[in-house]
Formats: structure tokens, sequence, C-alpha cells
């Protein structure tokens, strides 16, 4: 999942300035989980943008319905296409993705020639949860977790080193760069300790293939789903049966609490 946070309103107010006409598009997707493009979030901003002055129309996109994908998103701008048509800028409260779909489209699809701003700042993909969060994974194209016992050195190593430590490991097993960090290749190790893999700590490696992280890099999918299968797919007993426990489960202390027992 894409972490992300918002933008100052400053820095949105300055992309804004002249443009009195605006269309706010929120995000079911990455950024309602984080609350940065979801129905209350475009609510929010949209009152901000008219205390500023501005004359705003609303997108809200539902639960599951991300401003990323072409199919979900241009129902909703063709359901709004003379908003669009007369705005002086579309404010996108999702990742840079779908700033940069909503832009293409409205371009190359909709023939219009429009300022697309986003309003979010994406971190990242991360894992864990339900309230802390780290970036887990950089998206490079040729995943090494099989051979790193599932802790990846682009993310957990400051220096993103991909073939042993460096020289600098502190003596309390902490990153040279962090001092709070542990060093991720002395977690490897202890890890690969754990499995009984130690011999495979230092097999020789081969070359991280950069290549495959090259700049943007295109995928095709073959079988894309449709509506109706995820409308089916959010129908099964093992997805209703998934949220049920959520909605059920004891919800998680808070942030402050958890360190004042540290």
């Amino acid at each position: 999942m894409i972490a992300q946070e918002q933008k100052p309103m400053e820095e949105i107010l300055g992309y804004l300035d002249g443009k009195k006409n605006v269309v706010i598009v929120g995000c079911g997707g990455c950024a309602t989980f984080y609350h940065t493009g979801d129905k209350k979030a475009v609510d929010e901003m949209a009152e901000k943008l008219g205390n500023e002055g501005k004359a705003v129309t609303k997108i809200s996109m539902p639960l599951g319905m991300s401003a990323c994908e072409n199919e979900k998103l241009s129902i909703f701008l063709k359901g709004k296409q003379k908003d669009v048509e007369n705005c002086d800028a579309i404010l996108m409260m999702s990742c840079g993705d779908g700033v940069q779909v909503a832009t293409e489209y409205v371009d190359e699809e909709m023939g219009l020639a429009k300022a697309v701003i986003p309003a979010n700042d994406a971190i990242g993909l991360v894992g864990g949860g339900p309230t802390k969060f780290k970036e887990t994974c950089q998206s490079c194209g040729m995943c090494e977790l099989g051979k790193t016992a599932g802790i990846c050195p682009l993310t957990a190593c400051g220096k993103g080193l991909m073939n042993g430590p460096c020289g600098g490991v502190r003596v309390d097993d902490k990153c040279e760069i962090d001092p709070e960090k542990d060093c991720a290749w002395v977690k490897i190790y202890k890890r690969m300790e754990k499995l009984g893999e130690l011999d495979k700590f230092e097999e020789m490696r081969a070359p991280h293939e950069w290549s495959k992280a090259k700049r943007p890099r295109l995928f095709e999918l073959k079988e894309p789903m449709t509506m109706m299968d995820m409308m089916g797919a959010m129908l099964t007993y093992d997805t209703i049966k998934g949220y049920t426990s959520l909605m059920f489960a004891k919800k998680p202390e808070k942030e402050e609490e958890e360190e004042e027992k540290e």
C-alpha cells in the first residue's frame, strides 16, 4: 500500500494561485486508508478552498475505486464533465499515480488542457499497521527476499547495500547512519542463523539487475479485473468474514499509551 500525507495547505494554495474554479477528486484506494482522499478529506479540502474564495466541485470516489485506474476514474470525471471543462484546475487527493493518470486521461481522452495538481505527498510502499507503518518495498523489479531471509536490504539498510554490511556497523549492531536503527545485514544474518541457513549468507551473489528498475516501467495485464469481477470478489464469504472480523476486532491502543509502557 502506498503511504501518503497531505501537502501543507500553503503549498496547495500556491499551486492554485490565480485559479478560481477547482475540481477536487478523491481516491477510494490508498488515499482513503490514509485519510488523504476519502470523502471526509474531500469535504474538508472543499471547505478550506471555499474559505479562500475558490468555487469548488467535489468528486468523491468510494472505497475500492482508485484514482490510479483509468476505468474507474473515467466514470467520475465523465459524470462531472461540464465542471471539468469549466474548471481552472483539478486537485487530485491521491498519490502521484492518480495525478498522472488523471493528467493523461483529461489530456488524451477528454481533449482538455487542465492543470492537474497533487494534494498529497506519497511516502512509499509500506507494511505494518494498524497505526505504525514503515517502508518495506522499493518495487525494484527483481525481488531478492528469497536470498535475504525475507528482509529487504534496499529499504532496511540505510545505504541500500545488496551484498552485505558496510564497515560502519556499530558495536551494538546498530546502523552507522541511524544509531536508533538495527543494521539490516545483522538482522539478515541472525534470521538466517535461526533458519539454519547461514551457508547462504556466504554465497556469492550475482549483481542486482537494476535494468528492471528503468523508468517508466511498463506492465501489461492480460486479463484486467472488470467492475463485475471486483464486485464479485468483494461479495465472497471469505471477504465478508474478513471484514466482519476486522469490525469486531479489539481496537489498537494509542501509540502514546504504548510509548508510555515502554
